[in-house]
């Protein structure tokens, strides 16, 4: 059911009362300072070469979003005079892209829109990127070469020869439950380093290759359990063998 010309002066009334309400505030506010500079005109010092970056910290915050409310005021007004241009146009309440009548209820609560509740234009976060991954590269995990059986010393073996120094991770920063000791708080900690099988982190020989010992530490204790499960793994398969 479209739109009576009572409804249309009504709506029409709310989109030239904001649009001058925008307009009053934008000239009260000098548009949000936009026109300023920052940071001189903004801080009110003529030089800002003795001053940390952090110091400006506030102010930056505070010009930000200066920047977005003019921004969205400017996109808000754009809407508003589209609206009012339908209106002349005797298309107002009617969806653009299905040509649908927009619910009044819709149109109470955002009389600016072109659109019914179905088709109005998609809501998306910006896709824009910080400036400074323009000369940064990636992180370590996406140039991994894990999944393409190298074998070579990449970035992400440098990163872990690293991380055993310490880093500032905890274990609630992993998914693996088994992660207790804080001198392993990096990604694949449990790589075994300069050696291939298991056991061989825990057998050691002379120069000669004769003096076999068995070292106990962990990697030992894990080999040992491993061996341990192993075996109940494969008295479970017996049992339902038979």
């Amino acid at each position: 059911m479209s739109l009576t010309t009572q409804e249309m002066d009504h709506f029409k009334q709310i989109l030239v009362a904001r649009k001058k309400e925008i307009k009053d505030m934008r000239e009260r506010n000098d548009s949000f300072g936009s026109d300023s500079e920052f940071p001189k005109e903004s801080t009110g010092e003529l030089s800002n070469y003795d001053n940390h970056p952090g110091d400006l910290g506030t102010e930056l915050f505070e010009k930000e979003k200066d920047i977005a409310l003019n921004d969205l005021h400017e996109k808000e007004l754009e809407d508003i005079d589209a609206a009012l241009n339908s209106i002349e146009r005797g298309k107002y309440g009617i969806c653009k892209t299905c040509g649908e009548d927009i619910l009044k209820e819709r149109l109470e609560a955002i009389p600016s829109t072109l659109y019914c509740k179905e088709h109005s234009p998609g809501q998306h976060s910006s896709d824009d990127r910080p400036v400074e991954e323009a000369v940064s590269g990636p992180d370590y995990s996406r140039r991994s070469n894990d999944g393409k059986d190298a074998t070579f010393f990449d970035s992400e073996d440098t990163w872990q020869s690293v991380a055993k120094y310490g880093t500032s991770e905890t274990p609630s920063d992993f998914t693996d439950p088994e992660k207790h000791d804080y001198n392993e708080m990096y990604e694949d900690s449990d790589d075994d380093d300069g050696y291939v099988e298991n056991y061989e982190g825990f057998v050691t020989t002379d120069i000669t290759g004769n003096e076999r010992n068995v070292v106990q530490n962990r990697k030992h204790e894990e080999y040992e359990e491993e061996l341990d499960r192993e075996e109940e793994r494969q008295l479970d398969r017996d049992k339902y063998d038979k």
